[in-house]
């Protein structure tokens, strides 16, 4: 090889790692300045902090907190109800599965809770870029790079505690393995096997997320009779996913008694929230629509036909979670956005080549549409959490001191159960955050914590001194 080839070779492979890098670091940055910036390190909501509550917890060498009051029978466990946590005969613990718990937990140990999911964030984009550059071609890494950064969306869940980023991380590099089978035979026994572990873990962070792929890929191998590479994914995926089993065991003494999961059923409420998901969809990511306007004249080869199946597939099970639209955004069909993405990112190939120039129009209306939705997107939630930290803003004012604060409301777009957020052991934090229960109550509540500077909070801005009782 002649010097002038080998800079060649070097250039070549250089470059795309360099692309790639650049927008993971980029998309990393993007979710930093969002936690400490836009949310200024509050947990955006119940979620988040129950997960972190509960990695804390981990940490720690315990799966869950001790107190009298986190029995539903104790006459006070009305003042201390915290959402997205679960209180059972004295012990509280998070109601999500354990997988998302531990990974923070790591964290937590670090004193970087707040990088896990950004990192992983930063993670997963790199996977797409690789895999873009390897199966579809290395023109279009700057293309899904771009999407993946002007989608704020997408970076603002990777700035939360939430543990829709991680699965979405797993889901794809599980993805990837079963990717590698097909194309090496002779090592697609190992690779479903690490497939199928993916999976399984994802399984712990989010109990439902797995199906889709887990169905293609199960479905797949079963129509081509490779028996013995099914059991080797069914394998992977059993001894990750097993892990539920010893979570519930340890919080419930049962493996099949789970305290925490959400129920699945069948409802016409079913339709109602799954289109407002799908017009949430469209407002998070407009070059979606793209692919239901030109549909006919595109006509996506088969691997898209197999990405928007998958994402296809997460709709169709969450269908049957009728508990919440979830938000801000599509949250619910986070997991299997970035097989969306690479959808869209095929069809900007077909555009630019083979499309006409109405289509190369809708391409940068496209664009500029995600670009202001974004921006849009970014201003709400930031008004939002600006209104959301008024309890924080408003006991800064209290002084110092050891100080218990009854809530007589929540704050914006938030209720009070979502910020009785107070640490497992009750008696290390500066300051407890109670309900406004009855006076009784209240007042009992207070005998157990003598010697703290007592206050009413209400929305917005207003505190003032609470007055106990005697008798």
């Amino acid at each position: 090889m002649s010097a002038a080839e080998l800079v060649s070779a070097v250039k070549n492979g250089f470059m795309p790692i360099t692309r790639k890098l650049l927008f993971s670091a980029i998309f990393l940055l993007q979710a930093l300045l969002v936690y400490f910036v836009l949310t200024q390190r509050f947990p955006i909501s119940g979620d988040d902090y129950s997960y972190l509550y509960q990695a804390k917890l981990l940490a720690s060498g315990r799966v869950y907190a001790e107190d009298p009051l986190y029995d539903k029978a104790h006459p006070l466990h009305a003042c201390v109800v915290t959402l997205c946590i679960t209180d059972n005969h004295g012990q509280r613990f998070s109601k999500y599965s354990p997988g998302w718990p531990f990974l923070l937990a790591v964290g937590v140990k670090l004193g970087a809770s707040w990088l896990v999911n950004p990192l992983l964030g930063a993670l997963l984009v790199f996977f797409m870029l690789g895999y873009v550059d390897q199966r579809m071609g290395k023109e279009l890494v700057s293309v899904t790079g771009l999407l993946l950064t002007l989608c704020f969306f997408f970076c603002y869940y990777a700035a939360s505690f939430r543990a829709h980023i991680a699965t979405a991380a797993f889901v794809f590099a599980a993805f990837l393995f079963y990717d590698a089978a097909e194309r090496r035979p002779r090592r697609s026994g190992l690779c479903l096997f690490g497939a199928g572990a993916l999976l399984g873990y994802s399984s712990m962070i989010r109990y439902i997320d797995w199906i889709p792929l887990a169905a293609w890929i199960g479905v797949s191998l079963l129509h081509r009779k490779r028996f013995a590479d099914l059991m080797l994914f069914v394998v992977g995926f059993g001894l990750l996913a097993s892990g539920n089993l010893l979570y519930d065991t340890l919080l419930s003494g049962g493996p099949l008694q789970n305290l925490a999961a959400d129920r699945l059923e069948i409802s016409w409420t079913g339709f109602v929230v799954t289109g407002i998901r799908l017009a949430n969809l469209l407002w998070v990511f407009p070059p979606a629509l793209l692919l239901v306007l030109l549909w006919r004249p595109y006509q996506a080869p088969p691997k898209v036909r197999m990405y928007l199946a998958l994402f296809l597939i997460n709709i169709a099970i969450y269908f049957f979670y009728t508990g919440s639209p979830g938000g801000p955004g599509p949250r619910y069909l986070l997991v299997y956005l970035p097989f969306l993405v690479l959808a869209v990112v095929d069809l900007c190939r077909w555009i630019c080549h083979d499309g006409p120039p109405a289509a190369r129009h809708l391409w940068k209306f496209a664009i500029v549409s995600q670009i202001v939705c974004s921006l849009v997107f970014a201003a709400r939630e930031g008004y939002t959490m600006y209104w959301r930290r008024d309890l924080e803003r408003t006991t800064q004012r209290c002084g110092d001191g050891k100080k218990v604060f009854f809530l007589k409301s929540g704050t914006y777009m938030t209720g009070a159960a979502d910020l009785t957020r107070n640490p497992p052991v009750l008696s290390s934090a500066d300051s407890l955050y109670f309900l406004w229960c009855n006076q009784p109550e209240r007042d009992a509540l207070l005998r157990r914590f003598l010697g703290r500077k007592v206050f009413v909070y209400e929305y917005p801005g207003r505190v003032r001194p609470y007055v106990i009782t005697t008798k």
